[in-house]
């Protein structure tokens, strides 16, 4: 039974992300010149508001911290620190997604896809396929936690300002209403102009939750998909003999294959390198302030954080995973290369098939900006860091 490509590309539930989210910079899946260009004011308003809406909160927060009389407990600024820490690495990836760099990354995956979708090897499909379908299941799961959270949110603060609003008319008092994000309104009256407040916080919740989708969905599917590229390589290399009478001929196509996918493997580190570093640093934070929410928050406000740090856990774990394969995929070369029929061979396949050995002794990595590489203990270093901060936390709280 011949074997087909169940997912055309492992970039596709990213790609349509990035195009609701007005940050995708290839070529649109449409022809409309009416269509681009609306597309183009959609994307400058996005931008333009997520920016005004970061760069408000920071105001907010840091008048909070001049303001002698303001409300500083540990659980009310680390609730806006948790709001605004992803922001911002959130506006970094965005700028960082519409580089020249990602593009050439994009353009790479899509001509290595081409390349795997003409391929008649049952073995290479097959592994192509279990790899776009772990893709999809973890995009997913980070889709659905990241919109749980935004629509939790935004059904919280409603009922929230139900409460209080009910509160405010049986007891004649005039409680402020609170939002999701904390934002600077200059001498705008929250009381007064509640409804308008509201939907601005509802508004950059959706589009801060498809930032934060499609920022985070790119660089996670780009990661996944080295391994199955490496995985093909090491099918074709077993298999060498097979494919044409010139040994020497197809043995060299495989190295430069090799070659290419150690050079993507080189730009997308260093195009990652640093948001990773910031996501390590910071994801360990957010879980901290997520936990202490746990805590400290009314049970019935629990759905908003639960969703959230779900997906702080799914991603860190995912991230530090794919990585992982990606060091053993690569280092797998070498066992594909001893399994292939090397001793068959003439001096000429065989000293090349012991240079390609040994470059394969050094596996690719992705590294957490300047420093180590990533793999799953870098996931549970995240995880033990974070349990540090809430006990820290829970005891200047106490």
């Amino acid at each position: 039974m011949a074997v087909k490509l169940k997912e055309r590309s492992i970039l596709n539930f990213s790609k349509y992300c990035m195009i609701c989210a007005g940050i995708w910079r290839l070529p649109l899946p449409t022809q409309s010149i009416s269509r681009i260009k609306l597309y183009g004011f959609y994307s400058a308003f996005v931008q333009v508001y997520f920016v005004t809406i970061l760069i408000s909160m920071g105001v907010q927060f840091a008048l909070v911290l001049t303001d002698q009389n303001a409300d500083k407990s540990p659980e009310k600024l680390f609730k806006q620190l948790s709001d605004i820490i992803p922001l911002v690495v959130v506006e970094f990836a965005s700028i960082l997604c519409q580089g020249d760099k990602v593009k050439q990354i994009v353009s790479y995956i899509i001509a290595e896809e081409e390349d795997i979708a003409r391929s008649r090897d049952r073995d290479i499909l097959q592994s192509y396929n279990k790899q776009a379908r772990f893709c999809k299941i973890t995009n997913t799961a980070i889709f659905t936690f990241t919109l749980g959270t935004g629509s939790c949110m935004i059904l919280e603060n409603f009922w929230r300002q139900l409460k209080i609003a009910k509160y405010n008319a049986e007891q004649n008092a005039s409680l402020a209403k609170p939002f999701p994000f904390e934002l600077y309104c200059y001498k705008l009256n929250k009381q007064e102009h509640a409804m308008f407040l509201l939907l601005v916080n509802d508004v950059s919740i959706i589009i801060n939750v498809f930032l934060i989708i499609s920022t985070k969905l790119i660089f996670i599917s780009c990661i996944i998909f080295v391994p199955s590229v490496l995985k093909k390589l090491q099918i074709e290399f077993v298999k060498m003999a097979s494919y044409n009478k010139d040994v020497f001929a197809t043995l060299r196509s495989l190295i430069r294959k090799h070659l290419r996918t150690i050079e993507f493997v080189k730009e997308l580190n260093d195009s990652i390198k640093y948001l990773i570093l910031m996501e390590y640093l910071l994801n360990s934070l957010n879980v901290a302030a997520v936990s202490i929410q746990f805590i400290t928050y009314d049970r019935k406000m629990l759905a908003s954080p639960i969703f959230y740090f779900s997906f702080l856990f799914v991603q860190t774990f995912v991230l530090g995973w794919s990585a992982n394969e990606l060091q053993v995929q690569s280092s797998a070369l070498a066992e594909a290369l001893y399994n292939s029929p090397w001793y068959e061979q003439n001096k000429k396949v065989k000293k090349a098939l012991l240079t390609m050995l040994i470059r394969c002794q050094r596996p690719l990595t992705l590294t957490i900006g300047p420093f180590d590489a990533m793999t799953t203990q870098s996931a549970l270093m995240i995880m033990k860091a974070s349990y540090s901060y809430v006990t820290l936390m829970m005891n200047n709280y106490n």
